[in-house]
């Protein structure tokens, strides 16, 4: 059976590590100008989800198969502009589970969780950003329910760039 958690200390960050390395090679192969996965250094990655423990609002979650961990989300709440109607909004700045695990409704399960604690901090709407050629990751967000509610485009100042990798 596997669990869904709060991240703890007693995680094996190693697991995190491994996990945020096949996250950020997907959106690589969305678009290769991003993000320069030699460049992930291990400590980068257990600074950013050590920000996450013991933060009132913050959270990560996970999920574990007999003390692995196999899937994450991370979640925060932020605070919008005084001009905004919606004061306060969630954000997803990661969901991730193991290619293994996929199709086993872990997804949704992390997604859930995140639910419950945005619900918590008194938070109505939440965002998610995933790349436009992440169809999979699309069809995932529309089946639970999320609507697109902006689009945001990328251009190349120098024409020297193609885009279309």
């Amino acid at each position: 059976m596997i669990d869904i958690r709060m991240l703890s200390e007693e995680n094996n960050f190693s697991d995190l590590i491994s996990l945020s390395r096949l996250f950020f090679e997907e959106y690589e192969r969305h678009h290769e100008d991003f993000f320069e996965i030699g460049a992930l250094k291990d400590q980068d990655v257990v600074d950013y989800f050590s920000s996450f423990l013991r933060q009132e609002h913050r959270n990560a979650f996970v999920a574990l198969d007999s003390g692995r961990i196999v899937g994450y989300i991370t979640v925060y709440v932020k605070r919008q502009a005084e001009y905004w109607q919606v004061k306060t909004v969630g954000e997803i700045s990661g969901l991730m589970v193991h290619n293994d695990y996929r199709r086993q409704g872990l997804a949704a399960r992390l997604l859930s969780r995140a639910k419950d604690f945005f619900s918590s901090q008194g938070v109505k709407y939440y965002t998610v950003y995933t790349a436009v050629a992440n169809q999979a990751g699309l069809d995932f967000y529309r089946n639970q329910g999320l609507e697109p509610i902006y689009t945001t485009f990328i251009g190349a100042a120098d024409s020297t760039h193609n885009l279309d990798k």
